[in-house]
């Protein structure tokens, strides 16, 4: 059975980055002080990159906190399309060497290998504490596409997939085992194309990969800005 489903707006995407970064922060605080270490993982793109610059300067013991990409492009580390390159960039106690971060690159030059190799790391680590995801206006979240058979029935035991969208680099994506399994679950979206997608998913949600967040058993988070 799904969780809840909250549903958090603002007048701009200022103001919902500031707003997720704040909650996220808390629960960062309260998850550290529980069991001393928390695992985070965050969106790429160009939506997010407003709030890891606003959870940047909470003050947290950020040593204990380890972040990891919901997916990456199958490019060097420093291309300008690299998610991990613009998630450095923004989030200053990463940039300063005052975070950890769990790479999707370094797994060599074939995409398959590097999926089963990552599949490996990340089972050796446990369930993602926070995760915070955006939404294509497909409804694809991470690098699961919609008609990606092979990447969103990936089983339980499977933590990372590699994907192949059309017209698009190939990339390395949590799984969706992974993405269910967080403790938390927020989504930051903007603009009223993803608000109707949402929506849309909400009443299909098997037409769109983000119906795999919205039938969550733990619940969604949404925070969506009007612009």
């Amino acid at each position: 059975m799904a969780g809840p489903l909250a549903w958090h707006r603002f007048a701009t995407l200022a103001d919902a980055s500031e707003a997720l970064a704040e909650a996220v922060a808390i629960r960062l605080k309260d998850l550290l002080a529980g069991q001393g270490r928390a695992l985070l993982a965050v969106p790429g793109g160009t939506t997010p990159a407003g709030f890891l610059a606003a959870l940047g300067r909470h003050d947290l013991p950020w040593e204990q906190v380890t972040l990891l990409p919901t997916d990456e492009r199958f490019v060097a580390a420093d291309d300008a399309a690299s998610n991990e390159r613009m998630i450095r960039a923004q989030f200053a106690p990463l940039a300063e060497g005052r975070a950890a971060f769990l790479s999707f690159h370094e797994h060599g030059s074939d995409i398959e290998a590097a999926a089963a190799l990552l599949c490996a790391k990340l089972a050796e680590l446990p369930e993602i504490d926070l995760l915070v995801s955006g939404m294509g206006a497909d409804g694809h979240i991470a690098s699961l596409f919609p008609g990606d058979a092979r990447g969103l029935s990936a089983g339980p035991g499977v933590h990372a997939v590699a994907a192949t969208p059309p017209d698009l680099p190939p990339r390395l994506s949590l799984s969706p085992a992974r993405l269910l399994g967080a403790g938390h679950a927020c989504l930051l979206i903007s603009g009223q194309e993803k608000e109707r997608v949402l929506a849309s998913a909400v009443e299909l949600p098997g037409a769109f990969p983000v119906g795999l967040l919205l039938g969550r058993p733990r619940g969604l988070d949404v925070y969506w800005a009007k612009a």
